[in-house]
């Protein structure tokens, strides 16, 4: 054991001292020295990376970030501001530093150091693209489409060209120039003959222009391109029945409409508002009865659903079939009695033609189906009173009450009821409540 004891005191003396300075002496969890995360190796990198290609999104964005997080930004405009009062010809630098000064809000002097690489380098389809973006911001549309015009000029690459031209077409568009537009339109489908996309905006940048059969030559194009987007499909048939009613062609948009609501889905919005258009075709023709007869025939009564009995009873009304109207809009209302607006119209069609029991037994449904419509609740109330009903009218206010307890509109709106049916004492407790709400 003595011998065990010696040995181990000799291996312990024969270890180096350790200082408190010393790597052993550290605190647990701090081996090793930290590595500053700004590396001039990579700063070095990502600037060759620009030198080579100023227009390198990523390399630029690598130096934002490191400068932001370890140095200023101020520093890496000072890099470069010294490259460039070192060598005024480095175009690479200029456009650097231009990107710089874009990326920080100075689009003025951005647009000065940009201005400078193209006058040295004329041919940066690139650098115009940015002048032009800059121009077109400040409202300079003159400038930014001669800038647009040298890019699209030198720009070798598709994405390139397809950028100018867009651009070029929209500023030729908001200054009127359709047939402009059309021109920079044309040769974009020329890069992209396939794209749906870019023949349905052009189509419909030449039907907003007038331009309609060259709108309805684009959406026959896109249609041809869709057939594996249904739904983009029936908004292009839908276009094409636009252009074609815009054209005076009434026979051929009605056609189209009709063909958009057969390809949409049953229910979809398109179908709701394409028979409006249809409806109000056949009303400028004064032809509303045989439209009527159409739809009595293309929906089958057993099928209607809330849309074909509104839209019937619709046309009942407009033709002077009041009874039908009303027959219909009954059927419309118990398919969907959250439908409001056809609520309202059935109330308002008995009322005018004096049936006013049925008028009140619709009002009562409508409250029970939308118990948070004020408006019929208040409607009903004041009906009650009119025939008599003065409890039911007085509980209905009441109920009315309870729902909307802070609702000032509410509160006013029952206590003007009060005043005209002479309840000043339950007017003045409404009016107290109103004001217990209202802010000082």
């Amino acid at each position: 054991m003595r011998r065990f004891r010696f040995v181990v005191a000799c291996a312990l003396a024969a270890l180096p001292v350790l200082h408190a300075g010393s790597v052993a002496a550290q605190p647990a969890g701090d081996w090793g020295v930290k590595r500053d995360p700004f590396n001039p190796t990579d700063i070095a990198r990502y600037k060759a990376i620009l030198r080579a290609s100023p227009h390198d999104a990523g390399a630029l964005a690598k130096l934002l970030e490191l400068y932001r997080r370890y140095r200023t930004l101020d520093l890496l405009k000072d890099e470069y501001g010294k490259q460039i009062d070192k060598n005024g010809n480095d175009v690479a630098a200029l456009i650097v530093m231009g990107r710089l000064q874009h990326a920080t809000g100075d689009d003025a002097r951005a647009l000065e150091l940009f201005s400078a690489a193209v006058a040295k380098r004329d041919d940066d389809a690139q650098t115009w693209l940015l002048i032009g973006e800059l121009d077109k911001q400040a409202a300079r549309p003159k400038d930014a489409r001669a800038a647009y015009e040298k890019a699209l000029a030198h720009a070798q690459a598709k994405d390139g060209k397809r950028k100018a031209l867009r651009a070029l077409a929209d500023l030729a568009l908001a200054g009127n120039d359709a047939d402009a537009a059309n021109a920079y339109f044309q040769q974009f489908l020329e890069l992209d003959p396939k794209n749906a996309q870019l023949w349905i905006e052009r189509g419909d940048a030449m039907l907003a222009a007038g331009k309609r059969e060259l709108a309805l030559d684009s959406y026959t194009a896109a249609e041809k391109l869709l057939g594996a987007d249904p739904a983009k499909r029936v908004e292009v048939v839908a276009r094409r029945g636009q252009a074609l009613e815009g054209m005076a062609r009434d026979d051929d948009a009605v056609a189209e409409y009709r063909r958009a609501i057969k390809l949409a889905p049953k229910g979809y919005y398109l179908e709701v508002e394409l028979t409006g258009r249809i409806v109000d075709i056949f009303r400028r023709k004064q032809a509303l009865p045989q439209l009527l007869a159409q739809y009595e025939k293309d929906w089958p009564e057993a099928a209607r659903d809330h849309f074909e009995w509104d839209t019937l009873g619709k046309l009942y009304e407009e033709t002077g079939a009041q009874d039908k109207a009303i027959a219909a809009l009954k059927r419309a209302v118990a398919k969907a009695p959250w439908e409001l607006e056809t609520q309202r119209r059935l109330i308002q069609l008995l009322e005018n033609s004096g049936r006013d029991d049925e008028a009140l037994v619709a009002y009562e449904a409508v409250v029970r189906a939308a118990p948070g419509e004020a408006r019929f609740q208040l409607d009903l109330a004041e009906r009650y009173w009119r025939r008599g009903q003065e409890k039911k009218g007085l509980d209905t206010l009441t109920r009315l009450e309870q729902r909307f307890p802070q609702d000032t509109g509410v509160l006013s709106a029952i206590a003007d009821l009060y005043m005209r049916w002479g309840k000043e004492d339950l007017a003045i407790v409404e009016y107290e409540r109103l004001a217990k709400l209202e802010p000082d």
